[in-house]
């Protein structure tokens, strides 16, 4: 069989009562999956937020009858799987009155801990480095997307603090280890020079593995340390596993409804399969055929889906400020992940394929005579 002749036979039954059906049931099933794989993704993201961000490799040291100075910043370094220890943490927000800007300014300590999206890392004093998705501006009430600059607008502006200008020469990923849309690197040197650079009683440890913090609390209490915290890591995946569960729920329920019509379909054909039969057309061709509409019917209907999901969706987003400041501080991500969109659609043809393959070769695999008996 050529091309034209599938497209013939195609078109000929393409808007045949049952295939309008079908695309009715198709574009719901597909607007629910698009719905449930979101949930999981956003449900996803938070479980696994702290265990994302550079802060779950933290320890705490209190200090308090001890002296913090720069050999005992070393005694702690010296621990295995220690990475660094410091007493600095992030500065004040800093106020332009020039610019009306607030920023959030943190020593660069860890070079890996940043992912550059462009530009480059700090090699120079007076150099700093800022979100790749970058609202200089302290959170206050609900965001303002205008506010945000993004990508290489951010790369060459300069930050003007306590009359010292810094250059931003590179943008990191702030939502990888979620940061703070305003939270800027400079480097340690130039962070202590700040006048109003926190300088604490408290010690930040960092280690190199989740599961190395509670060794490396134990040796640092061997040092006269009592009160250290932060070696516990408590995730709650009680959120994940629901979204999971709705997932697979959702997923078997649309696998059933459209098992369901597919098969509806197939018996109402079965007139229609016989007399192909007869004309000599073997059953891999008739598979090939129902295969090929309904894998073009799944695609129009899950595009028609995913544009009312993405209408939909958007809109209800820019509308909703109870997450501000989860997306400020990038504790949860609401934007479309087209990554579970492909997945969904991925999905979507293999229970179309599936549910296709065994039906066409239930039904076929019988008589003509049988076949042209069902009317």
């Amino acid at each position: 069989m050529n091309i034209k002749d599938y497209l013939w036979i195609l078109k000929s039954r393409f808007f045949e009562k049952r295939n309008i059906v079908l695309l009715i049931v198709l574009f719901f099933t597909f607007l629910a999956i698009l719905i449930t794989l979101t949930f999981f993704y956003i449900t996803n993201y938070i479980t696994h937020n702290n265990l994302s961000s550079p802060l779950s490799l933290n320890i705490y040291v209190y200090v308090e009858d001890q002296i913090i100075n720069d050999e005992l910043i070393k005694e702690m370094e010296a621990t295995n799987h220690v990475i660094y220890a410091t007493n600095l943490k992030s500065s004040l927000s800093i106020f332009n009155p020039q610019s009306q800007e607030n920023i959030e300014l943190k020593p660069l300590l860890d070079e890996a801990e940043t992912t550059i999206k462009k530009g480059r890392i700090i090699e120079n004093s007076l150099e700093a480095i800022c979100p790749n998705k970058f609202y200089p501006d302290d959170f206050r009430d609900t965001l303002n997307s205008n506010n945000y600059i993004k990508g290489n607008k951010v790369i060459g502006k300069t930050l003007n603090i306590n009359n010292q200008t810094f250059k931003i020469v590179g943008t990191y990923d702030a939502k990888k280890i979620r940061n703070s849309a305003n939270e800027c690197y400079i480097s340690e040197n130039d962070f202590k020079s700040l006048p109003n650079a926190i300088d604490t009683d408290i010690l930040t440890v960092k280690v190199d593995k989740i599961e190395n913090r509670r060794e490396v609390a134990r040796e640092i209490s061997k040092l006269g340390f009592e009160r250290i915290e932060g070696n516990i890591i408590d995730t709650n995946y009680n959120l994940m596993y629901t979204g999971l569960l709705i997932s697979l729920v959702v997923l078997i329920i649309s696998f059933a409804l459209i098992y369901n019509f597919i098969k509806k379909k197939i018996r109402y054909r079965l007139t229609t399969y016989g007399i192909l039969k007869v004309s000599g057309y073997q059953n891999k061709e008739i598979f090939k055929i129902d295969l090929l509409e309904n894998i073009i019917l799944s695609t129009i209907c899950f595009l028609a889906a995913l544009l009312i999901f993405i209408l939909v969706y958007t809109l209800i987003i820019n509308n909703l400020t109870i997450f501000d400041d989860m997306i400020y501080t990038n504790q949860i991500d609401l934007n479309i992940n087209y990554f579970y969109v492909l997945l969904s659609y991925v999905i979507c043809i293999i229970m179309i394929v599936i549910a296709t393959k065994y039906l066409t070769s239930k039904f076929l695999n019988v008589s003509i005579h049988h076949m042209l008996k069902e009317e």
